[in-house]
């Protein structure tokens, strides 16, 4: 199925796209999504240079702070051209960073995206993440109206695997040796979900 307005017409994604004025912010019981900005660079190089935060990502660990301050211009660029959605998550009521969601590869023709998602070790373990991503999801099928949203981790990752399965995601396939990170090469598990796999849940 295709996710639809109360009208029957289908949501025109590029058309939806163009139509933002700024980046979206979204709010949730416990934690805000919003845009980055450059202030934030000391804390996006903290969580990304945190080996424990990066231990199942496809790319090594942060070493200095300019990698920080490239990505935030890389997201505020990806935003400009909407190819790109990487907010930042804080808790509700304070304004520090202390993780990120991405929903990134939109593909409007297929009416399908990425995304990825991390959280500052020390608030693992309280539902945060899972609120934050669900916050993502929940604007990605209503708003821009994609049918399907894909997601490829690491299969060591058993706390990620939880986070997907409760929001709905089905595995769907296990890929061999797909990344290189410095000299080790790790496997993949693509995962993905509907747009009436969401609705159901919801």
């Amino acid at each position: 199925m295709t996710l639809r307005h109360d009208s029957g017409t289908r949501i025109d994604i590029a058309a939806t796209l163009d139509r933002l004025q700024a980046f979206p912010r979204l709010q949730g019981k416990r934690v805000c999504l919003r845009a980055p900005v450059a202030e934030d660079a000391d804390a996006v190089f903290a969580l990304f240079a945190d080996p424990e935060v990066m231990r199942y990502w496809s790319r090594p660990p942060m070493t200095v702070r300019a990698e920080a301050e490239g990505l935030i211009a890389e997201i505020l660029e990806g935003f400009a051209r909407r190819t790109l959605f990487n907010w930042v998550v804080t808790p509700r009521g304070d304004d520090g960073v202390i993780g990120t969601c991405a929903l990134f590869r939109i593909d409007a023709r297929h009416r399908r995206a990425e995304i990825g998602y991390s959280l500052r070790a020390d608030h693992w373990g309280r539902g945060l993440a899972g609120e934050a991503v669900a916050l993502m999801l929940d604007w990605t099928f209503r708003t821009l109206g994609l049918h399907r949203v894909e997601a490829d981790i690491d299969p060591r990752n058993a706390s990620s695997q939880r986070l997907l399965t409760r929001l709905g995601f089905a595995s769907e396939g296990h890929l061999r040796e797909r990344y290189f990170v410095g000299d080790e090469v790790s496997d993949t598990e693509l995962f993905g979900l509907l747009a009436s796999d969401w609705k159901g849940a919801a």
